[in-house]
């Protein structure tokens, strides 16, 4: 008789090493917030590049990501002929994104699309200064496409640092919710 409240312990025993071995996994991981705050800091230094002696100019902020959606804004700057400005809106779930294939070109990282979808929806606007006034370029495009390359100031580690975030962000919207009982 005295077996029997033993067979009731040891599974109790058992399932609350699994769960402390699951929340102590699940606390070594980042957080998708603090993968977030991670890029925004490495955008906010080094998201911004300049090409011949200010006749472009490209800067690049994340916006936010929230259920694994992200959304970042680009503003690109032109000063040959009338000066212009182009306002981009680049969104694209985590999830959707190739993390295989996400390179790290020179002044530049590459997020494709996974199965070579068209996975990067972006919103663009432009406006251009002409004698002094300031003009739309032509109405408010939409396109889809299938990589976004996200331009940056050419710094190698912010870079480095830059790129493991996305990876792990996109790991993490990839991974199956857990299940609890």
């Amino acid at each position: 008789m005295m077996q029997t409240p033993g067979l009731v312990f040891l599974p109790l025993v058992f399932t609350a090493l699994l769960l402390a071995q699951s929340a102590e996994e699940a606390g070594s991981r980042p957080s998708l917030e603090n993968l977030a705050a991670a890029i925004q800091t490495e955008l906010a230094s080094h998201g911004d590049r300049v090409l011949g002696n200010g006749l472009y100019g490209w800067s690049t902020r994340l916006n936010k990501i929230e259920d694994c959606r992200a959304e970042l804004s680009v503003r690109v700057t032109s000063n040959t002929g009338d000066p212009s400005v182009r306002n981009e809106t680049v969104g694209f779930s985590l999830a959707a994104i190739d993390a295989s294939t996400v390179e790290l070109q020179k002044n530049r990282l590459e997020l494709p699309c996974a199965r070579k979808d068209k996975c990067i929806a972006t919103t663009t606007t432009c406006t251009t200064t002409s004698k002094g006034i300031m003009v739309d370029c032509g109405t408010q495009g939409q396109s889809r496409s299938g990589t976004f390359s996200l331009e940056f100031d050419g710094d190698v580690a912010a870079a480095t640092r830059l790129q493991q975030a996305f990876l792990q962000a996109i790991d993490l919207c990839r991974a199956p919710a857990s299940v609890t009982f």
